[in-house]
């Protein structure tokens, strides 16, 4: 990883070399850079990686404001800018497809294609009771390593789901904290301005207007309960027919989290042939 500063913020940022036009990967909101490690498995070396931590997030700066879908549409232009990079694929995960969306429609002579895992519409509600456990553990000190990972392995969501993946997600996103124990890097003030901001903005206005051809998978299994998926087929259809040009699949038996932080068949082979790997 390297520190990139940019629009007055140091991102981390992580690369995997490979060919054109860049792959730039945008993680969601508690998230961190490392839920994209399963994608550039096998897009990497034919497509250049790039995944970086948002503000606020893993190894990336934590400014006291500044948490909204404009500041981070301005980081990732000084970020592509940074990088010498024209033209790109833009993947986008819950938050990062909903910033995937913003950013093909404002900026789409940056944009090849766009793919959008589980996101990019408006959340109902409800929605921010089922990302309750991630939001809750921010600021939270643990014990220990392995307390913290024992906890995350215990959630709901990852029963009989648990891999390398998550492992390696969770291990990350932690660090020292003053008790001697570890926290979350996630700065707790960046989610609750996150999260304001984001109940004032309304995606749908835009999906009419993105231009690049765009594919949508959509998770269908539930987080806290079987039936809470985030994103229902309903929305799903409709906001694949409100994108002029988008192609729908829905990976059974994923949820929010596994249909990215998983080694799934099927979105191995809808990304790739989406791609033209």
């Amino acid at each position: 990883m390297r520190l990139v500063h940019v629009n007055g913020v140091t991102l981390a940022v992580q690369e995997w070399a490979g060919g054109s036009p860049a792959v730039v990967c945008i993680h969601g909101l508690t998230a961190n850079h490392t839920c994209w490690y399963p994608i550039a498995s096998f897009v990497a070396p034919a497509r250049r990686v790039i995944a970086h931590d948002l503000r606020g997030r893993g190894g990336s700066a934590r400014p006291d404001t500044g948490y909204s879908l404009a500041a981070h549409d301005a980081d990732l232009l000084g970020l592509l800018d940074h990088l010498g990079i024209a033209r790109a694929v833009v993947i986008g995960h819950s938050l990062g497809a909903g910033l995937a969306v913003r950013f093909a429609v404002h900026h789409p002579e940056r944009v090849e294609r766009v793919i959008l895992f589980d996101g990019g519409f408006d959340p109902r509600a409800e929605v921010f009771d089922s990302i309750g456990p991630a939001v809750g553990r921010l600021g939270v000190e643990f014990p220990s390593l392995d307390a913290f990972l024992g906890t995350m392995r215990g959630l709901p969501m990852f029963a009989g789901r648990w891999n390398e993946h998550l492992e390696r997600y969770f291990t990350y996103d932690v660090e020292p904290a003053p008790g001697g124990g570890v926290r979350s890097k996630v700065a707790r003030h960046a989610i609750e301005e996150e999260v304001r901001n984001l109940q004032r903005t309304r995606l749908w206005v835009w999906h009419h207007r993105v231009q690049a051809p765009t594919l949508l998978l959509r998770a269908p299994d539930g987080l806290l309960r079987a039936d809470d998926c985030l994103m229902t087929q309903e929305e799903a259809e409709a906001m694949a027919a409100a994108i002029p040009d988008c192609g729908l699949v829905v990976v059974p038996g994923t949820n929010h989290y596994t249909v990215l932080l998983g080694d799934q068949p099927l979105v191995r082979r809808a990304v790739g042939e989406f791609l033209g790997l």
